[in-house]
């Protein structure tokens, strides 16, 4: 394995393993709901994490702005190369099949960076709906009151 495989798998390890952190919080936050001795301590996590995952939303944001960037420089440079200095002649088509494959890498880095973009949008999508679900067990619980 190179070094450059070794980052994407790294990066990848790293990511999944973050993924499941914040898909564990959340489970443990779904469970506190249903009790209401423990919806407050909900409602603080589930803000908390909430903003934490829109702070890690603008990081990969800015990550994967400023590796486009760089991805089309590196792009660029290899089509310079196999355009003026590589050995073989090759046409148009030719030159975008060599240049993927030489940033197979670099696409498979931003797929991940992206799939976690995705992810913690849902998260916060999921966050927003325990919103509404805390809203409905404290309007539940107060009418319980009420009638008992």
């Amino acid at each position: 394995m190179t070094d450059e495989e070794q980052k994407v798998s790294d990066l990848e390890t790293a990511l999944e393993t973050e993924r499941g952190e914040y898909a564990r919080k959340i489970s443990e936050i779904i469970k506190m709901i249903y009790k209401i001795d423990r919806v407050a301590e909900a409602q603080v996590l589930m803000l908390s994490f909430r903003h934490m995952m829109v702070e890690k939303l603008a990081k990969y944001r800015s990550a994967i702005y400023n590796k486009k960037s760089n991805d089309a420089n590196f792009r660029k440079l290899r089509y310079e190369y196999y355009k003026t200095a590589h050995n073989i002649k090759l046409d148009y088509k030719e030159i975008n099949d060599f240049i993927n494959s030489d940033m197979s890498l670099r696409i498979r880095q931003t797929n991940l960076l992206e799939n976690q973009l995705t992810f913690y949008t849902q998260c916060i999508e999921t966050l927003d709906r325990m919103g509404y679900s805390i809203k409905n067990v404290v309007s539940i619980a107060e009418m319980n009151h009420r009638n008992s």
